[in-house]
C-alpha cells in the first residue's frame, strides 16, 4: 500500500495546522511591536488573534474532511494500486489544495472583519486599532497561504502520480487549452502577491508609527495648552479669583485651540492625576489637572499628509510592476511548454532514430529536464526500434522460408504423391488377387488422405497470409452437401462409419465458392467421423423458418467433449489430447472455420442429448461477391 495516498488527508490537515500556528503566533508576537500598542490594547489583541487562530484551525480540519470525503474511495484505489478511478476523481483531487487554501483564507477574513462589530470587539481596542490588527492578521494569513498551497500541491502531486496513465491522460484532455492560461495567472499571483503583502505590511508599520508619533505629540501639545491656559501665573496666589480679562483670555485661548483641533472643557470637580484615554474612531482625551479641577482636552488623529498618498502610489506601482513581471514569467513558461509540446509532436521516427528529438533549448529548468527526459526516452525507443527491426527482419526471413516451404510442398510432395496415386490406379486396371487389391486400396486411400492434408496445410497458409483465392458462383445446396459426403466416404473407406446426406426439399441457390465450401464441409465431416467409432454420421441441410441462413448439421455418435475443450478443436495444435485420441491436430477445422467466415458464415459445436456432438454450420442465403473477395483478402486465421 502506498503511504502517500493512504495518509494524504492527515498530511493536508497537519500542513494547514502548522501554517495556522506559525502565522497566528507570529501575529500575536509582533502585533504589539509593529502596531505600537499600549499594554491594555496588547492584551486584547493577543486574545483576539488566538481565538481567531483556534477557530481557523478547527475550520481547516473540518473543511479537509468535508472536501475529501467523496474522494476517499479514489484515494484507497490509488493506495492499493487499483485502476478503479476515473478522470473526474483525478480532477477533483487536483483541485483540493486550491479549494482548501481559498476556504481557509476566506474564513479568516470573515472572522477578522467580524471583530470590527462593536459588540464583538474588546473594549480595550478602538475601531482604528482593531482595523490595523485585522489588516496585519490578513497579511500574515495571506502570506502563509502561498507556501501552504505549494506544500499541499506537492503532496497531492505525489499521489496523482499513482493514477493510471490513461486516466491521467483523459484528465489532462479535460483541462483543455485553458490549463496554460491558469498556469500564467498562478505565476502572476505568485510574484505579485508577495509584493502586495510586503507593501501592505510596510504601510501598516509606517501608519502605526506615524499615528503613535502624532498621538504622542498631540498629547504633549494638549497638556501644554491646558497648563498654559488654566494653571495660575507664577507669583500669583492660587486662591486669587480670575479677573474678567483672564476669563476673556482663556476663552480666546480655547477658541484658538479649537481651531487647531483641540476641544477643551473644564471639570471643576476633578481631583486626580494626568490621564490619557483613547476612545472610539481614534479620538483621544487628555485630562490635565489644573486649579481648580482639571481641563479635559479632546482631539482626533491628524489626517494623513499628501506624502502618504505618494507612498501609497509607490506601493501600487510596485504591485503593478510585480504583476507585469509575473505575466512575463508566465508567458515565458507557457512558451517553453508550447515548445516542448511542439518538439515532441514534431519528432518523427527518423528524428527518434537519429537521436535529434530536441532542437531548441528551454529557459526553465523543469521544462528543460522534461525535454531531456523525453530525449532519454527516445534513446530507449531507439533500442526498442532496433530490436523491432531485427524482429521484422526475422519475420521476413521466416516468411521467405515459409514461401519456399509451400513451394516445395506444392511441387516436391504433391508431384510424387500424384504419381504414386496415378500408378496405383494403373496397377488396379490389371488382374490382381484379393490381397493385392486390398493393399492397393489402402495405398490409394492413404494417398488421398495425405494429399488432402497437404492441400489443407497449403490453404491454411494462404488464409493466414490473406491470399486465398475464391470464386463465388451460384451453387445448389445439394451439390455442395453430396459432394462433401461422397468425398468423405472415399476417405473413410475401411472404417465402420457410414456417412449419409439429408437435404430438405426446396433449398435455395447459394452464391459461394463451391469448391471451398465442399473443402470446408469435408473437413468437418471427417472430424465427425474420427469422433465416431462406429455408426452413422448424418449430414443434414435445412432452412429454418427465418429463411435468411442455411443450417448444415453434422452429428457424431461417439463420446462428446467437455465445454472447455470444444472451442479448442478449432485451433490448430491446441487440443493435444484430442489429437492423440482421434488422430488430428484441428488444422482441418481451423481451415473450415476460416473458409466459412470468408463467406460470412459461422460454425459451432455442442453436445447432444445422446452423448455425442453436433457441428452446426450457418451460411447466409444472400451474399455478395465483392464482400466475399474482400474478406478473403484479409487474414481470417490467427497466427498459429
Amino acid at each position: 500500500m502506498n503511504r502517500h495516498a493512504a495518509r494524504l488527508v492527515a498530511r493536508l490537515i497537519a500542513l494547514q495546522l502548522a501554517v495556522h500556528a506559525v502565522s497566528f503566533l507570529l501575529t500575536a508576537a509582533f502585533a504589539p511591536r509593529v502596531l505600537l500598542l499600549e499594554p491594555a490594547s496588547s492584551s486584547a489583541s493577543l486574545s483576539v488573534v488566538l481565538v481567531i487562530g483556534l477557530l481557523c484551525a478547527a475550520f481547516s480540519t473540518a473543511a479537509t474532511f468535508v472536501v475529501t470525503r467523496r474522494l476517499r474511495p479514489a484515494l484507497r484505489s490509488l493506495a492499493v494500486g487499483s485502476a478503479a478511478i476515473d478522470a473526474k476523481d483525478v480532477l477533483s483531487l487536483y483541485g483540493v489544495p486550491a479549494r482548501l487554501a481559498i476556504a481557509s483564507a476566506v474564513f479568516a477574513l470573515v472572522l477578522a472583519l467580524a471583530t470590527l462589530v462593536p459588540q464583538l470587539r474588546p473594549q480595550a481596542l478602538d475601531t482604528y486599532t482593531d482595523l490595523t490588527l485585522v489588516l496585519l492578521m490578513l497579511t500574515m494569513v495571506s502570506t502563509a497561504a502561498l507556501p501552504a498551497y505549494v506544500t499541499m500541491r506537492a503532496s497531492m502531486a505525489r499521489v496523482l502520480e499513482l493514477a493510471p496513465p490513461h486516466v491521467a491522460h483523459e484528465a489532462l484532455r479535460s483541462l483543455g487549452r485553458g490549463a496554460l492560461g491558469r498556469v500564467r495567472k498562478r505565476f502572476v499571483a505568485a510574484v505579485a502577491a508577495p509584493v502586495a503583502f510586503v507593501a501592505l505590511g510596510a504601510s501598516l508599520l509606517v501608519d502605526a508609527h506615524s499615528r503613535t508619533y502624532d498621538r504622542d505629540a498631540r498629547v504633549a501639545d494638549a497638556t501644554d495648552i491646558a497648563r498654559a491656559v488654566f494653571e495660575p501665573i507664577e507669583g500669583s496666589s492660587p486662591r486669587t479669583p480670575a479677573s474678567d480679562v483672564d476669563m476673556r483670555g482663556r476663552a480666546e485661548a480655547i477658541e484658538a485651540a479649537a481651531s487647531l483641533g483641540f476641544r477643551i472643557h473644564l471639570d471643576a470637580a476633578y481631583d486626580g492625576e494626568l490621564t490619557v484615554r483613547h476612545g472610539e474612531e481614534g479620538e483621544t482625551q487628555v485630562t490635565v489637572p489644573t486649579y481648580p479641577g482639571a481641563a479635559l482636552v479632546r482631539f482626533g488623529t491628524s489626517r494623513l499628509s499628501p506624502v502618504t498618498g505618494i507612498y501609497g502610489l509607490l506601493a501600487i506601482v510596485a504591485v503593478a510592476l510585480a504583476g507585469l513581471l509575473g505575466t512575463r514569467i508566465g508567458v515565458a513558461f507557457e512558451s517553453d511548454v508550447a515548445l516542448a509540446t511542439r518538439e515532441m509532436r514534431r519528432a518523427g521516427v527518423a528524428e527518434v532514430m537519429r537521436g535529434t528529438i530536441i532542437q531548441h533549448e528551454a529557459r526553465f529548468a523543469n521544462v528543460s529536464g522534461l525535454l531531456e527526459a523525453v530525449d532519454s526516452l527516445g534513446g530507449v525507443f531507439r533500442q526498442f526500434a532496433g530490436a523491432q527491426q531485427k524482429s521484422i527482419d526475422a519475420r521476413e526471413a521466416t516468411e521467405r522460408m515459409r514461401g519456399l516451404l509451400l513451394a516445395s510442398m506444392s511441387h516436391d510432395l504433391k508431384a510424387p504423391l500424384n504419381a504414386v496415386l496415378g500408378f496405383a490406379e494403373l496397377v488396379g486396371r490389371n488382374p490382381l488377387t484379393e490381397p493385392q487389391k486390398e493393399s492397393l486400396a489402402i495405398i490409394e486411400q492413404r494417398g488421398r488422405e495425405l494429399l488432402m492434408l497437404i492441400d489443407t496445410i497449403l490453404d491454411s497458409a494462404r488464409v493466414e497470409a490473406g491470399e486465398l483465392e475464391v470464386s463465388p458462383e451460384p451453387t445448389h445446396v445439394g451439390d455442395v452437401v453430396m459432394s462433401s459426403v461422397l468425398e468423405a466416404r472415399d476417405l473413410a473407406v475401411g472404417t465402420d462409419v457410414q456417412i449419409q446426406g439429408e437435404i430438405q426439399p426446396g433449398m435455395p441457390t447459394l452464391l459461394v465458392d463451391g469448391t471451398r465450401i465442399v473443402q470446408a464441409l469435408t473437413a468437418v465431416v471427417m472430424t465427425a467421423a474420427r469422433f465416431t467409432d462406429k455408426g452413422v454420421v448424418p449430414v443434414r441441410a435445412t432452412l429454418p423458418d427465418t429463411g435468411e441462413r442455411l443450417r448444415i448439421e453434422v452429428e457424431t455418435s461417439g463420446e462428446g467433449l467437455p465445454v472447455g475443450e470444444r472451442e479448442k478443436i478449432f485451433d490448430a495444435f491446441k487440443s493435444a489430447e484430442s489429437a492423440r485420441r482421434h488422430g488430428g491436430l484441428g488444422l482441418g477445422l481451423q481451415l473450415a472455420r476460416s473458409i466459412l467466415e470468408i463467406h460470412a458464415g459461422t460454425i459451432e459445436v455442442d453436445n447432444t442429448d445422446r452423448g455425442g456432438m453436433v457441428f452446426r454450420i450457418w451460411l447466409p442465403v444472400r451474399n455478395d461477391r465483392a464482400s466475399i473477395r474482400l474478406r478473403a483478402s484479409k487474414p481470417a486465421m490467427p497466427p498459429s
